[in-house]
């Protein structure tokens, strides 16, 4: 039995299995276009979670990831080898790459006694909210610290000034203490890197008045030159002058424009 397609049936069979492989084809270019390049993958060590400095690596803290090859910092750890109990010298978050310069040299103890610098004590000081920048210090910053004493040349007087600059923030943490009431209350410190006449400053001042740290930008490795301040220059402080009110010419008449031949000049009428 033969079947007989009905005429023109054969070109639209022929015309429909052209334009499924034109589709088939467009598809594929368009596929081959649109794919995202296949990156090489590399085995970095990162912070598996938030570790502070002074603490002795372990593999519990650490984990191997696939990182890009291409945004693989420079002498990035691949493998776990070596980096157990080596202290952190700055604080790292979980999902950092831990590298070399972020480490204490091998050797070093666990705790802040590490990592400070061989000729450099450490000193820690009460703060709060206020004299802490509100919680914003952390450890690696960079602060200089102010004192409130009593004026040594004016009784009833109060002195400020900045007596010491660019002090690293070594760590920061809590501590009980009794109140007057006999209540505990948890105090606030921040412990700092400083030299041995620094650290003689700082314990002087925390006993004679009050101190405020204020927090610095730590690309800014200058030093701030201040004469301090007091209590009357407080309220004594130079008031800006004013400028003179500008007189008002045209209260004492107007002028007009006389012209006599080829010469010109003004005349004064009063209003």
């Amino acid at each position: 039995m033969n079947l007989k397609l009905p005429k023109g049936m054969s070109y639209l069979i022929l015309a429909g299995l052209v334009g499924l492989v034109a589709t088939f084809t467009i598809h594929r270019y368009i596929t081959a276009k649109t794919a995202l390049p296949k990156r090489q993958m590399a085995q970095v060590v990162v912070a598996d979670v938030d570790i502070a400095p002074g603490t002795a690596l372990s593999a519990r803290m650490l984990k191997v990831a696939n990182w890009p090859q291409d945004i693989v910092p420079a002498k990035a750890y691949r493998t776990l080898r070596g980096l157990e109990g080596r202290v952190v010298q700055v604080p790292l978050s979980r999902g950092e790459p831990v590298l070399p310069a972020k480490l204490a040299p091998e050797g070093t103890s666990a705790g802040l006694g590490g990592l400070l610098d061989p000729n450099k004590l450490a000193v820690t000081v009460r703060t709060d909210d206020v004299s802490g920048v509100a919680g914003f210090i952390n450890p690696g910053d960079r602060v200089d610290v102010l004192v409130d004493i009593p004026s040594p040349e004016a009784k009833g007087e109060h002195y400020s000034k900045i007596i010491l600059q660019n002090l690293k923030v070594l760590s920061k943490g809590q501590i009980w203490d009794q109140t007057a009431e006999k209540k505990p209350q948890v105090m606030t410190t921040a412990t700092l890197e400083v030299t041995p006449e620094e650290a003689e400053v700082l314990n002087l001042a925390t006993n004679q008045g009050k101190i405020r740290l204020a927090l610095r930008n730590q690309i800014n490795q200058g030093m701030f030159y201040t004469k301090g301040v007091t209590t009357s220059n407080l309220a004594y402080a130079r008031v800006p002058k004013q400028e003179e009110p500008v007189k008002d010419v045209a209260s004492k008449g107007y002028q007009v424009e006389v012209i006599k031949g080829m010469g010109r000049s003004l005349a004064s009428l009063s209003s």
